[in-house]
C-alpha cells in the first residue's frame, strides 16, 4: 500500500512539473514572445528576481547619470526604444532541467545558437546574468 501511494506521489509531481506552461521552453517562448510583441511588462514579468534587480540598479544609474533622458525602470531598460525587427525563433530545446535550474539552446531564424538559463521562482523565469558574472 505504501509503494503505491508513493508510486502515485511521484507520478502525480511529474506530470505537474510537466504542464505545458511549466515547462522551461514554453516559459522561454513566451518571453521571445513578450520582447518581439514589445510588452515590456510581460517581458519583465518572465525575468528571474535577480536579473530584474540588477537591471533595476542599473537604470537608476543611467538615470541619475542622464535626468530626465532614461527612465529608472528596468522595464524600460529592457526593450529600450529602438524599434528592432524581431526575428521568429527557429529552435528551443531544452538541454537539461532539473527541479530548479533549466538551460536550453536557442536560435533566432538566421541566427547563431545560444545557451539560455531558466530559474524556477514559481513557474521558470530567465535569467540573464549580470556583466562580469
Amino acid at each position: 500500500m505504501r509503494t503505491r501511494l508513493v508510486a502515485a506521489a511521484t507520478l502525480a509531481l511529474a506530470l505537474a512539473c510537466h504542464r505545458a506552461g511549466e515547462r522551461p521552453d514554453a516559459a522561454y517562448r513566451a518571453f521571445a514572445r513578450a520582447v518581439a510583441e514589445r510588452d515590456a511588462d510581460r517581458a519583465y514579468a518572465l525575468l528571474s528576481s535577480d536579473t530584474q534587480a540588477w537591471l533595476e540598479a542599473r537604470a537608476k544609474s543611467a538615470a541619475a547619470s542622464a535626468p530626465g533622458v532614461v527612465p529608472p525602470s528596468g522595464r524600460s531598460l529592457l526593450l529600450g526604444d529602438a524599434s528592432l525587427a524581431p526575428r521568429s525563433l527557429a529552435e528551443v530545446v531544452v538541454l537539461r532541467e532539473a527541479r530548479d535550474r533549466a538551460v536550453l539552446s536557442v536560435a533566432e531564424e538566421g541566427g547563431a545558437k545560444g545557451e539560455v538559463e531558466l530559474v524556477r521562482e514559481g513557474g521558470w523565469r530567465v535569467r540573464i546574468p549580470a556583466p562580469g558574472r
